[in-house]
């Protein structure tokens, strides 16, 4: 083996009930969906959702349980907004937002750190998951709503960004309270 030591799958019963669980809620916060009559993205519990299970897991589980979501949509289970699945919803107009998710969900969860920060975990959130989720969603909106950059950017920022903004203050609070209560549990994520 050349002295490489074949590392071991971490991948236990608890870590991948965690993964399914956050999949699952992944998948529940796409039916909570408020039509926006203006564009056609609605407005969603989904990046609360991400931003949650990114503070929650390890890099790897939060990017499987992303994966593992979209997968699921991708396949045609109506788990994407407003019920909706096939992999037409991702070739649409709001499918930059899944592709988004998957990005935000890996880099939040790399750089929240190992300790419970409730103010590094609002600013990982904010800074590099808003921006994961947003140029993805704007650059597919441009695409296939046929919209120019400052058309798409007024469209889906003035809109979302102050409740973005929110969902991440919220979902950071609940993380930490979360992983308080799990590892106290003994059935702590990481």
């Amino acid at each position: 083996m050349s002295g490489l030591a074949i590392k071991r799958s971490k991948f236990t019963p608890l870590a991948m009930a965690q993964i399914a669980v956050c999949a699952a809620i992944l998948c529940v916060s796409a039916y909570i969906s408020i039509p926006i009559p203006i564009i056609p993205v609605p407005f969603t519990l989904q990046v609360l959702a991400v931003i949650l299970v990114s503070l929650l897991l390890k890099p790897s589980y939060a990017l499987i349980a992303q994966v593992l979501y979209t997968l699921l949509g991708a396949v045609g289970l109506p788990v994407f907004s407003g019920g909706k699945g096939g992999i037409g919803t991702i070739l649409s107009p709001t499918g930059g937002f899944i592709v988004g998710f998957i990005i935000a969900s890996f880099l939040i969860s790399l750089l929240k750190g190992k300790k419970d920060n409730i103010f590094r975990f609002i600013l990982v959130s904010i800074v590099v998951g808003i921006p994961c989720i947003y140029i993805p969603g704007i650059a597919f909106y441009m695409i296939y709503a046929q919209a120019d950059l400052l058309k798409a950017i007024v469209d889906l920022t003035s809109v979302f960004i102050v409740v973005d903004v929110a969902k991440c203050v919220i979902a950071s609070i609940i993380a930490v309270l979360l992983r308080k209560a799990l590892r106290k549990a003994h059935i702590g994520f990481e």
